[in-house]
């Protein structure tokens, strides 16, 4: 279903007119600065006003997913079973979680698999054609859609004539050098250079579950509650802000999260934690100029209407170094 129908659905479920949904899905998209897909910001509004939007049964490509989507099936091939992780839960019992990544001939995504779930992995191998269906989807902490399975979601094998071959051994590929004027295929992974020339701060935190990392928003008591309306006593804040670099051939929006937003901005874990936005604006000016190498995957923002990559690795970048390596080349 389009986001046409998306809003007719969720105008025929609710009090609302689709003049009124599309001004909604306007402002989410807005609140969220772009991060969000107008599809997800349908998908965010019609939750707001009781409207379950479920997705079609047949198979979704992996490309079309976004996060905030319900019933969700695919097929694809297991590309890599990640190691599992215990933590200690605040009623002392310890928990567990595993990652595997799916793909299929145009992305791949990560499923998360909780206690019990943790099985799954135990059970299948890189390579395997697979078939999850009834799972949901969630933002993850680089702007991305991540699988997680609810009460109806079953995992079984696929027909391995119906599954195309993809790379396995990781999420994607390998990620290709190149300069902004030269990115232009999404889903893709790449590395650049550039100086930052904007910082975006209006809407730099978000908050989690700390327990599953889950996005939670306040509700109407000023609750903090996650998409299945559990609500979370002491959720966690965290850091997300977006910024502009150049690198003399073109200039593209970035995204950084966590980790990686601290390293723009030069904060620590407490700074994040904080939620001090004055901190963080005066950090934003401070990191203007700062010449950076990102190695991320490009995803398109239907709110700017252009690809924006997601950054996974950031570093401080010389230009003046690899100018001297160039002419070393050159020399040579």
């Amino acid at each position: 279903m389009d986001v046409d129908g998306l809003i007719e659905k969720t105008a025929e479920e609710s009090d609302l007119s689709e003049d009124d949904i599309k001004e909604k899905v306007e402002e989410k998209m807005e609140e969220f600065s772009g991060m969000v897909s107008e599809e997800g910001a349908v998908h965010l509004v019609a939750k707001e006003h009781g409207v379950q939007l479920s997705e079609a049964s047949n198979d979704l490509k992996i490309e079309n997913i976004v996060p905030e989507m319900r019933k969700v099936s695919i097929k694809g091939r297991v590309t890599a079973v990640l190691d599992p992780n215990t933590f200690d839960r605040d009623d002392g019992e310890e928990g567990k979680v595993q990652n595997i990544v799916i793909a299929d001939e145009t992305g791949s995504i990560r499923v998360t698999l909780w206690d019990e779930q943790t099985q799954i992995a135990e059970k299948v191998n890189e390579g395997d054609a697979v078939k999850i269906s009834g799972c949901y989807t969630v933002e993850d902490n680089r702007g991305n859609a991540e699988l997680r399975l609810g009460d109806e979601a079953q995992v079984a094998m696929a027909d391995d004539d119906e599954v195309p071959e993809v790379e396995t051994g990781g999420s994607g590929g390998d990620a290709e050098k190149a300069e902004i004027k030269d990115i232009k295929d999404e889903n893709a992974n790449y590395i650049t250079n550039g100086i930052v020339v904007a910082v975006y701060t209006s809407n730099p935190f978000y908050r989690v579950d700390p327990d599953t990392g889950d996005t939670v928003r306040a509700n109407d008591d000023g609750d903090y509650e996650t998409d299945e309306g559990e609500v979370v006593d002491e959720p966690e804040t965290r850091l997300a802000v977006s910024a502009v670099i150049d690198d003399g051939t073109g200039n593209t929006r970035c995204v950084f999260f966590r980790e990686q937003a601290r390293k723009l901005l030069d904060v620590d874990e407490e700074t994040e934690k904080s939620g001090k936005q004055k901190k963080i604006e005066a950090s934003a000016e401070n990191a203007l100029g700062k010449e950076i190498t990102i190695t991320g995957r490009t995803r398109y923002n239907d709110y700017f209407g252009q690809l924006e990559i997601i950054v996974n690795e950031l570093d401080e970048f010389d230009a003046s170094e690899e100018i001297n390596e160039l002419l070393d080349v050159l020399e040579a």
